[in-house]
């Protein structure tokens, strides 16, 4: 498998299946884990071209560990999904304190184009999931 550094975090066990499957069909290796406290440790002990995580977890949340990692990694390509609304996810792109979030994808099936995105993308993006 090709490896490109790919992190996924979300707190949800079948989520993270799903998405180990589907990256699978693309012959590309990704690490889960399932909170920001565990993908910071991840981070700092491995490298990675890019985050995915989703938004709604507790403890730490995906804005705040996308924000943490991108201070620690301002290269890091982020992905943030939600199964939020509409209106809340254009609040969330709209906050000045989201850097350079390029593109929106629907949430599941715009795993396969996000992910061909992150792939030619030059790294230090953040791309939101809907």
């Amino acid at each position: 498998m090709k490896d490109i550094g790919v992190l996924v975090v979300d707190d949800d066990r079948e989520v993270l299946s799903v998405i180990e499957r589907m990256f699978g069909h693309f012959k590309l290796k990704v690490d889960c884990v399932m909170s920001g406290t565990e993908a910071l440790d991840r981070l700092k002990t491995k490298v990675y071209r890019t985050m995915i995580t989703d938004l709604d977890m507790p403890g730490m949340d995906g804005l705040e560990l996308a924000r943490m990692a991108r201070e620690l990694f301002p290269d890091l390509n982020v992905v943030l999904f939600t199964s939020n609304t509409t209106e809340q996810v254009l609040n969330l792109a709209l906050d000045p304190k989201i850097s350079d979030i390029s593109e929106v994808h629907l949430k599941p099936c715009g795993f396969g184009d996000m992910l061909k995105g992150i792939i030619k993308r030059e790294t230090g993006r953040t791309f939101l999931l809907e």
